[in-house]
């Protein structure tokens, strides 16, 4: 009896302790409800965010956040870049308001979703918006949000475009914001374009000109103003062969889906972009994981995390500043960080 009795003792005593190791050795999600995380994005060149929500979801797998295990990803694709797709954005906010965990909003989406997130305790993350939309969305970049809401801003201020363009072409008079009024995000860089104070324009006239009233016409007004470069974000990205009819260097902030390897693979000598800005939008996705695993794991409240600044790169074209006949000087070349030979 009493090596039953011992027997009993041992097993149950061996039992409690591979539980005990097993609760030690495994992450505490595999016990916890599965997440689900809805993704609300829009068609933007060249990936359409493809590459931001991929590093979002290798940084939550590194995490320990498992598709198809303990998370459900949710990710909804726009079927167009403008206003036109904002009831789209509007029923997938109210369709998973109530069963979703988080939302990852990329882009000018952010403040369609963010009307009606902000009624909700649902942490919001936008990854990545311009500054200016942030700050539509926050009351500073700068401080703990106090909400439900944080993200990765972009850094486009149109005053280190012009600031690059005068350093490239010290003697342009006039540079030209060409846009798409259909397209939020054309429009809210169009206003940092114009709060901008005579300072941070180093002396260059700035002409406006929409996109809507068709390209023929976007192309004659480039030569009717005796326009000398010009810059764009989206709308003008998605017009930019019928734009290089023009014939003037572009000097522009990219607010798109690339990389350094798409810069040094895609820009040669018949290409009229000279220099450019752009932020990987793989690091954002980076940074936006980090975030959210965080706020899964109880390690911050979304409440409580700052919005950080994304990763900024600056790049000069070589080879179509050589068509132009642009000499690029040693001091503009201190401020690049890809050159394109």
């Amino acid at each position: 009896m009493k090596n039953i009795k011992r027997f009993f003792y041992n097993k149950n005593f061996l039992l409690f302790f591979i539980f005990f190791a097993f609760i030690l050795l495994f992450p505490l999600q595999v016990f916890s409800q599965s997440k689900k995380v809805v993704i609300i994005r829009y068609p933007i060149e060249t990936m359409h965010f493809r590459s931001l929500v991929e590093k979002f979801k290798k940084r939550m797998t590194a995490s320990g956040y498992i598709e198809g295990n303990n998370i459900e990803y949710i990710d909804i694709l726009t079927l167009t870049a403008g206003q036109q797709s904002i009831p789209e954005v509007i029923e997938a906010v109210n369709k998973y308001k109530d069963s979703a965990d988080l939302f990852l909003t990329c882009g000018w989406v952010s403040l369609y979703a963010r009307e009606i997130l902000k009624k909700t305790d649902k942490p919001q993350i936008f990854a990545p918006v311009l500054e200016s939309v942030a700050l539509k969305l926050l009351p500073s970049v700068a401080s703990m949000p106090e909400t439900n809401l944080t993200g990765i801003y972009l850094m486009y201020q149109p005053e280190k475009i012009l600031r690059i363009t005068r350093l490239i072409m010290p003697n342009l008079k006039k540079y030209g914001y060409i846009y798409d009024s259909g397209i939020p995000a054309d429009l809210n860089y169009k206003i940092a374009f114009e709060t901008l104070n005579e300072k941070e324009k180093y002396g260059i006239d700035i002409k406006y000109i929409d996109i809507a009233s068709g390209m023929e016409n976007v192309v004659q007004s480039i030569k009717d103003e005796k326009i000398e470069a010009m810059g764009y974000i989206v709308g003008g990205f998605i017009h930019k062969e019928e734009l290089a009819r023009a014939n003037i260097p572009v000097i522009s902030a990219f607010t798109l889906d690339i990389d350094e390897k798409y810069i040094e693979k895609n820009l040669d000598e018949n290409d009229n972009i000279i220099a450019g800005l752009f932020n990987p939008f793989t690091y954002a996705g980076e940074r936006a994981g980090i975030m959210a695993a965080d706020i899964f794991d109880q390690k911050r409240k979304i409440n409580n995390i700052i919005p950080e600044k994304s990763k900024q790169l600056f790049f000069v074209n070589l080879k179509a500043a050589k068509k132009f006949n642009i000499f690029i000087s040693f001091r503009a070349l201190e401020n690049i960080d890809i050159v394109v030979k």
